[in-house]
C-alpha cells in the first residue's frame, strides 16, 4: 500500500513537473483588459505584470484575496508579500518602482485626502 501511495505521489509530481501545487483559493493577481475578463491565475505579481503587457492588459490586485492599504495616491505597488504602498499619483512613477522592485503597479482602491477638483462633477466643478 505504501508504494502505492509513493507511485502515486510521484506520478503527480511528474505530471505538475515538479511543481508545487497552488490552493484552490483565487490568485491575489488578476490580468484584464477591455476585451479580456480578468484572470485571477497569477501568485507572482512580476509575473502578471508580465504577462499584461505582453497581452495589452492591466496587472492588478484581486480585491477577493488581497486588501491594499489606502493612502493619498491613485496607484499602488504591489508586491507578491502581498505588501502595497498607495502612494503614487501618476501610472509612470509607480510602474517604474514596481519594476524595480519585481512587483505590480495597481489602481488604489480608494484615497484618503482630496485632489484637483474634477471640472466634468457636478459638486467639484463650480
Amino acid at each position: 500500500m505504501r508504494r502505492f501511495a509513493f507511485a502515486c505521489l510521484s506520478a503527480g509530481s511528474i505530471l505538475t513537473g515538479g511543481a508545487v501545487l497552488q490552493p484552490a483559493a483565487a490568485a491575489p493577481f488578476c490580468i484584464s483588459s477591455q476585451v479580456l475578463k480578468p484572470q485571477c491565475i497569477y501568485y507572482d505579481a512580476e509575473q502578471c505584470s508580465r504577462e499584461a503587457t505582453r497581452q495589452n492588459a492591466t496587472c492588478q490586485a484581486n480585491p477577493a484575496e488581497m486588501r491594499l492599504s489606502s493612502n493619498v495616491g491613485q496607484y499602488c505597488v504591489v508586491t507578491s508579500g502581498r505588501i502595497s504602498n498607495c502612494t503614487y499619483f501618476d501610472r509612470q512613477t509607480c510602474h517604474r518602482d514596481a519594476t524595480r522592485l519585481h512587483a505590480t503597479c495597481t489602481t488604489a482602491p480608494t484615497r484618503i485626502g482630496s485632489g484637483a477638483p474634477d471640472p466634468y462633477s457636478d459638486i467639484n466643478g463650480r
